[in-house]
């Protein structure tokens, strides 16, 4: 897997069967030379993750896409005897190990494609874990171990629609339970620009309202939309927080290498204090600190139909291809970014 650089970092937030939406933007990432190093996703994003880090790329996702059907990935569930569970995720497991999608022996090697992190959500705690294949490069709690199918499906175990996946004497829901863009994990492991692709309209000043749920499954799906949602605002505030103290920090620094400097002025010392990246800090002052850029965001302008979520057609996920394509070249664009063609 890449070693030395970890410079890109991919997002990839749930969405179930949008995931189509995903392939779209990795063709225009593609096609502008960006490829992604680290991948941290959650449940359809921690299987489009897991396939890239298996080697494919945009063309060959796309071909196992435009596959993709319904009973490929869900059929009724037992559990509506029990009332645990509506679809059970036998042909998904099924569909991962036989279909090319994942190759695990790859994947978990020095010749995985890329660092991936995959989340999950512990049912008896509550608390978000997140696996790797390679260690973080800044302290953190991921598990680093093999991954495996229990770990792909454990993310997209959906509370309610899917049943709970056993992993690590433990039982997990999707990770966007609690955690739907998981930007953190893709931070520890050393990303220094990162794309989020989250395919529900997120912009607080748009106010996004859904179609009332007309059966149980859409009323599941709406409500894990607004999880969604919620956990993505929610990380990208934490995010900018963050970066605002480590601007001060780097303020703090500069104030203090200045007064270091007078003072030894004043003492008549005469020290050459290097500043080699030219910010300001001299660098015997400075420390390790380390401002992020803003992520791009490639998310849809209007609300894609919660029914999408479990519903995995031809004709859907080639719309959602051009339309994650098409928004992430409104992102690139807005980020200030050369875009192919484009004077």
């Amino acid at each position: 897997m890449p070693a030395k650089s970890r410079k890109n970092a991919l997002v990839l937030s749930g969405g179930g069967g949008r995931g189509a939406y995903h392939v779209g933007v990795l063709k225009f990432l593609e096609e502008h030379e960006w490829y992604p190093d680290i991948v941290a996703g959650t449940s359809i994003g921690a299987v489009n993750g897991a396939a890239l880090a298996s080697g494919h790329n945009a063309n060959s996702l796309w071909a196992l896409w435009r596959r993709l059907r319904t009973d490929d990935v869900q059929k009724a569930g037992l559990g509506t005897l029990t009332g645990d569970y509506l679809l059970d995720t036998a042909p998904l497991r099924k569909t991962l190990q036989e279909q090319g999608w994942v190759n695990f022996t790859r994947l978990n090697s020095d010749e995985a494609a890329i660092h991936l992190r995959v989340t999950a959500t512990e049912i008896s705690t509550g608390r978000l874990h997140v696996f790797g294949n390679s260690r973080d490069i800044y302290p953190s709690k991921m598990r680093q171990e093999p991954i495996g199918l229990d770990h792909i499906i454990a993310s997209c175990s959906i509370p309610l629609v899917y049943p709970a996946t056993q992993l690590n004497d433990n039982l997990y829901w999707d990770g966007a339970t609690v955690a739907n863009t998981p930007l953190g994990p893709a931070i520890d492991a050393g990303a220094e620009e990162i794309v989020v692709v989250i395919m529900t309209p997120w912009e607080d000043e748009e106010e996004q309202k859904l179609e009332k749920p007309r059966n149980i499954l859409q009323a599941a799906s709406t409500m894990l939309e607004w999880a969604l949602l919620a956990s993505f605002q929610s990380d990208l505030k934490m995010f900018r927080r963050i970066n605002e103290l480590i601007r001060l920090q780097v303020e703090n620094a500069r104030l203090r290498a200045q007064n270091a400097l007078l003072l030894q002025q004043m003492r008549g010392e005469q020290v050459d204090l290097k500043d080699e990246d030219g910010n300001g800090i001299p660098d015997i002052f400075e420390q390790k600190y380390h401002v992020l850029p803003e992520p791009i965001i490639v998310a849809p302008q209007e609300a894609i139909p919660v029914e999408r979520i479990l519903r995995y057609t031809k004709e859907g996920h080639e719309k959602l291809y051009r339309l994650g394509y098409e928004d992430a070249r409104r992102a690139w664009r807005a980020a200030g970014k050369q875009i192919e063609g484009e004077q």
